[in-house]
Formats: structure tokens, sequence, C-alpha cells
């Protein structure tokens, strides 16, 4: 089975979610999107955003921050966009990465099977403020996906730890509650929900998805 994954923000495409579902007999893509918070080196990562000429010269001071946030979304967004393709059978993201799949499967970029995993979707905007992107804002994102059709939102999984710190479990269950996409709940799980994803549960759903 293949799946296409969508990595956090600190993350890449050799970690550790990416070796597990590979060590438990997935074959897994896993682009690059050269994604971080403050390391400058990473193409894509917000502080090169925010200084970048697009978020400096063309918006006022106050929108710098949310500016920046949007470039390195809609760059993420457009690099899991582009590696969709007909020979994947599973869109899976974490955390970033599952605010970035959520984009992908609401813009109909992809639409199969999927599993999300504790998606960063409106803390990025209570972090950096709303967003001005017309398609790529969180309520934008969780609207389309609201309006999905029933069958395609049985084929999306949201995963939580309830013992996450980082980003709040309460996101996840408003999005179920407004999406109508269903939430399991990982009882005792952190952010990274690595017992779950050691112990072949994140396999086991992704498997689920994929057979409905």
């Amino acid at each position: 089975m293949r799946v296409l994954y969508a990595h956090g923000l600190e993350s890449g495409p050799t970690g550790y979610k990416v070796r597990q579902m590979e060590e438990q007999g997935l074959e897994v893509t896993a682009p690059d999107c050269a994604m971080s918070l403050f390391n400058p080196l990473q193409s894509n990562s917000v502080v090169r955003s925010l200084f970048s000429p697009r978020t400096l010269f063309h918006k006022a001071p106050t929108k710098w921050l949310s500016s920046a946030m949007d470039m390195s979304f809609e760059a993420c967004f457009e690099i899991m966009t582009a590696a969709v393709n007909v020979n994947c059978d599973v869109l899976v993201g974490s955390s970033w990465g599952g605010a970035v799949a959520a984009a992908v499967l609401a813009s109909d970029a992809w639409q199969g099977p999927a599993v999300i995993l504790c998606p960063a979707l409106a803390i990025k905007e209570r972090w950096a403020g709303a967003s001005s992107h017309p398609s790529l804002s969180a309520s934008q994102i969780i609207n389309k996906l609201a309006a999905l059709p029933a069958h395609r939102k049985k084929q999306i999984l949201l995963i939580h730890g309830t013992n996450d710190t980082t980003v709040p479990v309460e996101d996840s269950m408003a999005l179920a509650e407004t999406t109508g996409i269903t939430l399991e709940l990982v009882e005792g799980g952190s952010h990274g929900i690595g017992a779950f994803t050691q112990n072949g549960k994140l396999v086991e759903c992704v498997k689920r998805v994929a057979s409905i």
C-alpha cells in the first residue's frame, strides 16, 4: 500500500512516522517541504518567509507574521499538491502536515482516503493571526471539508491524542463536529502519538480508510 505523507513542522521526509510506516510494510512517499519555524536553512521556514520582500515590502508590519505563515503554508500546500498522483492509495498528514493535508483534501487535488493526525489547522492562525489567503485560511478549509459529500467524508479519519500539549485536542473535536469527519481519540497520547504509531495502530487506520 502506497502512502503520500505530509510531515510536521520540524520534521522531514525521514521522520519517525515515515520510518515506522515503512518498517510496518507500507510504501511511503514523503516530499521534503523544507519547513521550520526558525531554521533559516529550510527554504520554506517561517523565519525566511518573514524576511522575504513579499512580506516586508508589500504588507503592513502588523501583517508580517500572518503573511509569513501564509507563504510557508502555501509553499507546503503546493509541494504536496504536486506530489499527488494516481499511484497514491492514502494521504496521511501530521500536525503542520495534517493542516496541509486538510488543505489538499479541501482543494479536491486529492479525493481519496486520508488520515489526518493532530492537525495544526486552527492553531497556526492563533499563533500568527488570521490568514489573508483566499482559499488556504483555516475557515475556508474547514468550510470546504464540511461541504464534501458523505462518501468522501467516510474515507477521512481524524486522529488526536488526548494529552497533546502542542495542538489542543479540542481543535480536532471542533473540526470533527463542524465537518462531520470521524475523530478517533488516542487516550493518553501526546502530540507525536509515538506509541500509537509504533504499535501498528496508525498503519491499521491507513489500511482501514483504504478499504472504504
